[in-house]
């Protein structure tokens, strides 16, 4: 079993994701990082595959951070209702156009009531263009709460993302349900929450 140490993946695209890639931070971006969010637990395994997913029935790590659109502070952690994270980044176009259609979609829909959903904004880079991941999200209109990784991945790393956009599934009691990459499209994504909800669809 993995512990938290944080990877340095490779930049590439591959079909319908983005890979991630650690950039440097200049004093004036480190100058910015007032909070770092905060993970505890054990890493899960890297996602290859949803058939042979080894970390499903896990416990999914827990991280505290400042919300990038509120300032206000987030955990994600066991709190007795299933929660989805989703990981974008900000420079991926692959994100942006999930960002967007999900983002239209919640306007015009709600989540199944028993569900929450949190997005981790990963692989910054300054330099790869539509930033700040803030400005971007606001834009948008995305209306749910946004967790900043830092700046070597940890959150990613944590949940075994291999690319963006990706989502993990987590059981009320904390246990990984299932995990998905690429883009959903809100119909594969409601699809995905009522089945976590235990909902008919």
């Amino acid at each position: 079993m993995r512990w938290l140490i944080p990877a340095l993946l490779v930049p590439m695209v591959i079909a319908g994701a983005c890979r991630g890639g650690q950039s440097e931070l200049s004093i004036e971006d480190a100058d910015e990082l007032v909070v770092e969010s905060v993970v505890s637990g054990k890493a899960l395994d890297r996602f290859e595959s949803a058939d042979s997913d080894t970390a499903v029935g896990q416990i999914a790590p827990l991280v505290t951070g400042l919300d990038l659109l509120t300032g206000e502070t987030v955990q994600i952690k066991p709190a007795g209702r299933p929660f989805v994270v989703a990981f974008f980044a900000h420079w991926c176009p692959h994100c942006q156009r999930e960002v967007a259609s999900l983002t239209e979609w919640l306007m015009a829909n709600k989540l199944p009531t028993n569900v929450d959903l949190i997005a981790i904004s990963t692989f910054e880079a300054p330099d790869r263009g539509n930033h700040p991941p803030q400005k971007w999200l606001q834009d948008e209109g995305w209306k749910y709460p946004v967790i900043a990784d830092t700046p070597s991945q940890t959150v990613a790393d944590a949940f075994g993302a291999m690319s963006v956009p990706y989502f993990v599934f987590v059981e009320a009691d904390g246990t990984v349900a299932f995990r998905m990459s690429g883009n959903l499209g809100p119909e594969q994504l409601s699809i995905a929450m009522k089945r976590l909800a235990g909902t008919s669809i």
